[in-house]
């Protein structure tokens, strides 16, 4: 299998919670803050079918018994069809294309603050679909279709009744059988050293933006940087990146953090000099003219050129 890191030139949105996800998709309303379960089938004909490039703060589980799409979550394209059992997670960065609105299937998603309100505790980051380095899709068998869609079905007819804790159980057992049933599908799955590789950068890259927007970093990373986590040197990484992606690790750092600065300028109300310093720059006039050189255009430019629309 060849993994390939796709070119990014749209702006990340940034979903805060369940409400605002849903609403982004003009999907349904949910009925309670922390934790939601519904049928494709429940969903107006209005939901999106192709969107931009987005993150939520919520874990994600889809059953598809019906219809097909296009998928980049992380680093991974996934063509998704009947009897995909996939997970989304809140460091991913992904977006979709499906053709019509023809699904049918099941849609579960969830928060941290769920096992808060519920006064159970939170594994949900362990399990290793919704790792950065993990798969996010699991291909049922018929079999395997059957029981997921049964297990899946007794927690939406759980959640109608509004018995949050038992949801609770209910999840983290189908959590665990999807859990088991990954370590079959992928345990022995050997890949090659030189695409380990482009995984593992594509992880620390992601998780270095997620800790940039947490505010948990006091510096941007350069190639140095990463190559030093992954204990390779910084030219075998750009070669193998460039191998791979067709951009060096230089250039992929250089978009990403476009993709966020973009991100900053548009959907919030941060000056240039506030953009920059949540990016790590020191230096104002340096972040713009690093900006205006992948951009055409300044940081203030482009927000005017936004918020003019």
């Amino acid at each position: 299998m060849k993994y390939y890191l796709e070119r990014v030139n749209k702006e990340v949105i940034v979903f805060k919670d369940i409400a605002a996800l849903l609403k982004g998709l003009k999907s349904i309303k949910p009925k309670y803050e922390h934790f939601q379960i519904h049928r494709f089938e429940d969903v107006p004909d209005s939901q999106v079918n192709e969107t931009k490039i987005f993150r939520s703060n919520c874990y994600v589980m889809i059953l598809l018994l019906q219809g097909e799409a296009d998928y980049k979550i992380g680093l991974h394209n996934y063509y998704m069809s009947a009897g995909s059992l996939y997970f989304l997670g809140p460091k991913h960065l992904r977006h979709y294309r499906r053709e019509k609105n023809n699904w049918k299937g099941f849609v579960c998603i969830f928060t941290d603050e769920f096992t808060t309100a519920t006064n159970l505790p939170n594994h949900f980051a362990d399990y290793p679909f919704y790792s950065l380095k993990g798969n996010q899709k699991l291909q049922l068998r018929e079999e395997e279709i059957v029981g997921f869609q049964k297990r899946i079905n007794a927690l939406y007819l759980t959640f109608n009744s509004g018995k949050l804790d038992n949801c609770w159980h209910q999840l983290h057992i189908i959590l665990n059988e999807a859990k088991d049933l990954y370590y079959q599908k992928f345990n022995e799955e050997v890949h090659e050293p030189e695409a380990d590789l482009v995984i593992q950068f594509n992880s620390e890259l992601e998780s270095h933006f997620f800790n940039i927007a947490s505010g948990n970093v006091e510096h941007l990373y350069s190639v140095n940087d990463f190559a030093g986590r992954l204990y390779v040197h910084p030219n075998h990484l750009s070669k193998i990146l460039k191998k791979y992606t067709g951009r060096t690790a230089g250039q992929i750092i250089r978009e990403r953090v476009i993709v966020e600065a973009k991100s900053l300028l548009q959907s919030t109300e941060m000056s240039v000099s506030q953009v920059a310093f949540t990016l790590c720059f020191n230096d104002t006039s340096y972040f713009t003219k690093y900006f205006k050189k992948s951009v055409g255009m300044t940081p203030i430019k482009f927000q005017e050129k936004h918020n003019n629309k």
